[in-house]
């Protein structure tokens, strides 16, 4: 993809800075409350979310297939680097679409706002995992960074619980936070090996896609009537505009913002702040639509989530 425009106006090196890093996980982290309202808003258009996934993973291999095509980005790495790289992302995007659907499960049978705290608090993995494998610095602010973010998501559990309670959904939301802690060490992984740096944010998404899609594929496959659920769907325009608005928006983020944001925190010893970095902002945005789009009233509580997470965003980016 040719940024060569944006390079004009910024200094090459902008690009590899910390600083580039942390603006391209804020604005990642903050896309993905539009992931939360299209999963939540499919059911009620009787959309399956599973199909939203599906043909979102179809279309964001065909895209990625046509831009390596198009601009000769193969990478030039060793066949070793780039088949660990490769499966490692599509593992972690496999992944992710378990987790997804298992989230779904629980959360019609338990209270949204706690599972949703027990999932994301996944976040501490990965910048465990830095701190014991990569050498992450672990300073006083960063602890207190991730306290906050912690506790907020605490305060955000505590909100009104708009789902229906039921029994069955501990176990299931226990197992979306372990598939979580393994999957954002995998997507994460790669950015800290300087050989696997080489493999480009371009192959990097289609490695992740093609992961899902085959997970995809299994549970189609494997679920009751795969093709009456297909015809039911297909002609329904709200399944393809969840696919484009969705698939098409992350698309650009991922080209341009994701894996190179990461690859920049890691080079700075900060890859264990990417996720803690992208859960904060993911926060702060979905409350915020909640608050205005939605017409959800801010109670105390959340709002005082809203600043520890603020607060836990400045600690983590501190320099070691």
């Amino acid at each position: 993809m040719d940024l060569s425009w944006i390079q004009e106006i910024m200094p090459t090196d902008f690009f590899q800075s910390a600083l580039f890093g942390i603006l391209a996980m804020v604005l990642v982290g903050s896309s993905w409350c539009l992931t939360g309202f299209i999963m939540g808003d499919a059911p009620k258009k009787g959309v399956d979310p599973c199909l939203v996934q599906f043909f979102g993973f179809l279309l964001t291999i065909a895209a990625s297939i046509l831009v390596l095509l198009g601009t000769d980005s193969f990478p030039h790495c060793p066949l070793p680097v780039l088949l660990l790289t490769c499966g490692a992302l599509a593992l972690g995007g496999a992944l992710n679409f378990f987790m997804l659907l298992i989230m779904s499960y629980a959360m019609q049978r338990g209270p949204n706002g706690i599972i949703w705290a027990i999932i994301q608090s996944a976040l501490i993995f990965p910048f465990l995992g830095g701190v014991l494998f990569f050498h992450v610095a672990i300073t006083g602010e960063r602890l207190l960074g991730l306290a906050a973010l912690l506790a907020a998501l605490g305060f955000f559990a505590c909100g009104k619980d708009n789902s229906r309670q039921g029994t069955g959904w501990k176990l299931p939301a226990f197992l979306c936070l372990m598939i979580c802690a393994v999957q954002q060490n995998l997507t994460t992984a790669p950015s800290y090996f300087e050989e696997a740096r080489e493999v480009n944010s371009i192959v990097r998404t289609l490695a992740s896609a093609i992961g899902g899609l085959l997970a995809a594929l299994l549970y189609l496959l494997f679920r009751s009537s795969p093709a009456r659920t297909l015809i039911a769907n297909l002609h329904k325009p709200a399944l393809w505009k969840y696919v484009a608005g969705l698939q098409c928006f992350n698309l650009i983020f991922a080209y341009t913002l994701f894996y190179p944001g990461m690859n920049a925190m890691a080079d700075h010893g900060m890859g264990g702040m990417c996720y803690p970095l992208m859960v904060g902002s993911c926060i702060i945005s979905f409350t915020l639509l909640s608050a205005t789009a939605l017409k959800e009233r801010l109670r105390p509580l959340q709002a005082l989530g809203l600043a520890l997470c603020l607060l836990g965003l400045v600690m983590l980016c501190l320099p070691s």
